[in-house]
């Protein structure tokens, strides 16, 4: 018998034949009364605490199995990696390990800048740029993630059709593998892939449409007549100019500048960059109430009649021969990152949506009822009573998400390899290819890395905590 089944044993007996003997040792029972005997066995262990421990120990007995649990999976290999951190040799038995001290900490240490990974030893150079990666990952992925799942909270939690539809659709990524998202996004991306495809299948049809005689002054009437229905549902309200429709008026607005050019007129390069301000300032004027806010949207509506005119649609829709891109394994493009940052964001969005949205549904809704009588705007009431009332869920999914982000090992290892060259190299991919994917495992050197990688999380997380309770104290 194997050493699990004989503890299930060992237990079973001794809450059945031990709990038996003591209940028929303590009372009596008829007959009539076996059913009520079975349900005594049944409550049997909190009988035995609190006779042993008594009432106010009750809840500690209980929690001690899971606690011991807890204590041997988790706190005993705590302690034992921080003692192998200081161990040397290859064998994995602690009483073969010799002690090294501060050697593996030295070794990762031993830099000339520690800005510049090439200048370090070996084992530095790999655990810096994967310190490095993790790092700038982290910076871009967490606060895309939180402010995604936000947003997608905000609208599930609206009274929409189809909501629990569109809820279990966000969260149906969480429950798949990590396996077999890496395998469904590489099967997407790569070079004769699902988007290759579409994307190719979607620029020759445009191409062709652009060669057709009259496609250009089809296409301006078709951009006129959404712009006319846009800027008059932007307006349309009496109380003030939409912002939801302000947000759509503003891309067309800002697609429009980048197609026209307008600062090439006076050879100055950056029209898209223009197109962008122009749409922040018109989301920024309607969202916070100014009083120009309609006329703003006025002039930018005359602006983009103007602009339709300057633009020659065949020429903007003629792409051209498509060729297909390797989207996880060209250099020097920021491909290979930029869709580990959104497989990531796509895989993890429904938890933390999840959590957000209970948050948003312990907000009583008497404030947003008052907050509408006084005729307050939405964006408003956004920033005065939705954001201060969740920012404590929003806490817990800020440092949730930055210590999973620091985690990522999964996604990488099975989309890129941490290419190409070192582009995705992370941290844990560093420990577990030290430790295991060598000829020679390291396992001190591993377990170093795995300390200070947990002493980053640590200052990152207090220091998170520090800001928002902070922020919450103002």
């Amino acid at each position: 018998m194997t050493p699990a089944g004989f503890t299930v044993a060992f237990a079973a007996l001794f809450w059945g034949l031990g709990g038996a003997i003591w209940l028929l040792m303590r009372r009596r029972y008829t007959l009539r009364q076996i059913p009520q005997f079975f349900m005594d066995l049944l409550g049997f262990p909190v009988e035995l605490a609190q006779s042993l421990f008594g009432r106010a120990g009750v809840p500690y007995a209980l929690l001690l199995p899971n606690m011991l649990i807890f204590g041997f999976f988790t706190f005993l290999p705590m302690i034992l990696n921080f003692y192998v951190s200081f161990t040397g040799g290859a064998s994995i038995s602690l009483f073969d390990r010799p002690w090294v001290g501060l050697e593996k900490y030295a070794d990762i240490f031993t830099c000339e800048n520690y800005l510049s990974p090439k200048s370090c030893s070996n084992p530095g150079y790999n655990f810096w740029t994967g310190m490095f990666n993790t790092l700038w990952f982290v910076l871009i992925q967490v606060p895309i993630l939180c402010v995604a799942a936000l947003v997608t909270a905000l609208v599930v939690n609206q009274n929409i059709r189809g909501r629990g539809f569109w809820r279990a659709m966000f969260f149906y990524p969480v429950m798949l593998s990590p396996v077999v998202i890496a395998n469904i996004w590489n099967w997407v991306l790569h070079r004769k892939g699902a988007l290759n495809a579409s994307v190719g299948e979607a620029r020759d049809a445009m191409t062709g449409l652009a060669g057709l005689s009259g496609f250009d002054m089809v296409a301006t009437v078709i951009f006129a007549v959404i712009l006319l229905v846009v800027s008059e549902r932007s307006l349309r309200s009496n109380d003030g100019p939409s912002g939801s429709w302000t947000a759509v008026f503003g891309v067309l607005i800002a697609m429009l500048v980048y197609w026209s050019q307008p600062l090439s007129l006076i050879g100055l390069p950056g029209s898209g960059w223009l197109g962008l301000a122009l749409a922040g300032g018109l989301y920024w004027s309607v969202s916070t109430g100014q009083s120009f806010a309609r006329m703003a949207i006025i002039g930018a509506g005359i602006l983009a009649v103007i602009m339709l005119l300057m633009i020659q649609f065949d020429a903007v829709f003629s792409f051209g021969r498509y060729r297909p891109i390797n989207w996880l394994v060209t250099p020097n493009t920021g491909w290979p990152f930029f869709w580990l940052v959104f497989v990531f964001c796509w895989s993890h969005m429904g938890f933390y949506m999840l959590i957000l949205l209970a948050g948003l549904q312990a907000i009583p809704s008497d404030l947003y009822e008052a907050a509408k009588m006084d005729a307050t705007k939405p964006f408003r009431a956004f920033y005065r009573i939705t954001l201060p009332l969740i920012m404590p869920t929003l806490t817990v999914v800020l440092v949730l998400s930055l210590i999973r982000s620091f985690q990522i090992f999964d996604e990488v290892y099975l989309l890129t390899g941490g290419g190409p060259g070192r582009e995705t190299f992370m941290v844990v991919q560093n420990i577990y290819e030290v430790a295991f994917a060598n000829d020679h495992p390291d396992y001190g050197q591993a377990a170093a890395g795995s300390i200070l990688m947990a002493i980053v999380i640590a200052v990152f997380t207090f220091f998170q905590l520090w800001l928002t309770r902070r922020q919450s104290d103002l």
